[in-house]
């Protein structure tokens, strides 16, 4: 075992662990929250070593500074200040201890009133509940009408849209023409909604991932790996 320093940025410097074995017949790169580990046959050269962590060297820059950007998310404090993206802009929450009310969009603001008698954690709970509420119905409505824009211009005819949470996908398209979106897709910008929403479309061509369906997607939304990128890239920052 070795261990290297490879230098990122002026400020930050990140170890490379070296595994040897002989299990190994070519060499792995794994790099967890910043940790970059590279396993290697036991007997390749540390001249072939160093050729290797060059040669990939702009590729852990561009994992690592991906997971940086990933990682350090906290979750939600739902306090005034903060945060929330929607259609791929963010909004600032303002809370207004008012009384209870609904969340309006207000000037750039997510505006909601509370009750100024809550206790700290019911107080979380509740705009926690209003903020997501309010996503839903909203995704809802503009899922629906997109869909419904887009299916016209295919000329393509879902039997139903709705919407829900997913954990790990943004949408899907059941063989009875059923299409369901994961309702946090309108957290993204508006190209990255529209693109989610032709894919499932064009899933009622084709049940799969063929090229014939990918082909299908093209022709009607010419950036769909752009956006396909952008949501491997950025999906885990999709939350609420």
């Amino acid at each position: 075992m070795a261990g290297y320093q490879l230098k990122i940025n002026n400020d930050l410097e990140f170890p490379i662990e070296i595994i040897r074995t002989d299990r190994r017949k070519t060499f792995s790169i794994k790099i967890d929250k910043g940790k970059v580990r590279i396993v290697v046959p036991k007997r390749l050269s540390q001249k072939n070593i160093n050729a290797i962590i060059l040669k990939k060297t702009p590729w852990i820059r561009k994992k690592i500074r991906l997971q940086e950007k990933i990682y350090p998310l906290k979750p939600k404090e739902y306090v005034n200040g903060e945060t929330f993206s929607y259609l791929g802009k963010s909004y600032r929450l303002k809370l207004l201890e008012n009384g209870i009310g609904e969340v309006k969009l207000k000037r750039g603001e997510l505006v909601l009133g509370v009750s100024p008698n809550l206790e700290n954690y019911q107080k979380l709970n509740f705009v926690k509940s209003r903020i997501v509420q309010w996503y839903e119905i909203h995704a809802e409505k503009i899922l629906r009408d997109k869909t419904k824009k887009y299916a016209r211009i295919l000329r393509l005819h879902p039997k139903s849209i709705s919407v829900k949470e997913y954990k790990a996908r943004w949408g899907s398209c059941s063989i009875k023409g059923e299409i369901i979106y994961n309702w946090k897709i309108v957290l993204a910008p508006k190209r990255i909604v529209d693109y989610v929403i032709i894919h499932e479309l064009c899933h009622l061509l084709h049940q799969n991932h063929s090229p014939e369906f990918w082909r299908t997607v093209e022709s009607s939304f010419s950036a769909y790996k752009e956006s396909r990128q952008w949501l491997k890239e950025n999906g885990l920052t999709l939350f609420v």
